[in-house]
């Protein structure tokens, strides 16, 4: 078999799959549309949407590392999440009203978009008495210098909610949330 009859051959095997996708879709659209069902009350199938027994998420991403810490009196440690292979943190420093450091995404070169750092704050006996949240602003992006290398470094505050002030001795901080290009 020559080399132009297998490219023909890949051709028609291509031809024919696209045609197959593209009528595969043309089933779930009406007038160009993806509709539930058509003047005469037929339905048409569908796109899935909702699926039975998922319930979507509310409220903000928690982390439950948070609750089991005990960090000792005058420290402050970080939370076990699900993004610590793709950042460190540095300076982290807790001078007993607010916590403070800096996400530095390690996983690749790219702008941060989105961060969430939740802090927990505990009493001196380690247990967790209240909890405060960092969250992303558009500030971040806009500070950056577009025509320089990527931002990859993010520094956080979290204050002692008020209702706890002067009650915190340690916190814990972690990352719910990070999403980088």
């Amino acid at each position: 078999m020559t080399s132009s009859t297998r490219m023909a051959i890949v051709a028609g095997i291509s031809t024919v799959a696209a045609i197959a996708i593209v009528a595969g879709l043309a089933v779930g659209f009406s007038n160009g549309a993806l509709t539930d069902g058509d003047a005469a009350g037929t339905d048409a199938p569908v796109v899935t949407t909702e699926f039975p027994g998922l319930t979507a998420p509310t409220g903000d991403p928690q982390l439950p590392s948070i609750a089991r810490m005990a960090p000792a009196a005058g420290t402050v440690q970080q939370a076990e999440g699900p993004f610590d292979d793709r950042f460190q943190v540095d300076e982290l420093a807790f001078d007993g009203a607010t916590v403070s450091g800096r996400i530095l995404v390690t996983s690749d070169v790219s702008e941060v978009i989105n961060l969430e750092v939740i802090a927990g704050f505990y009493d001196s006996t380690g247990a967790l008495i209240g909890e405060g949240r960092f969250v992303l602003d558009s500030d971040h992006a806009e500070t950056h210098d577009a025509s320089g290398p990527p931002d990859e470094s993010v520094p956080f505050q979290v204050g002692v909610p008020a209702a706890i002030a002067g009650q915190a001795s340690s916190a814990a901080v972690g990352v719910p949330v990070l999403v980088n290009e």
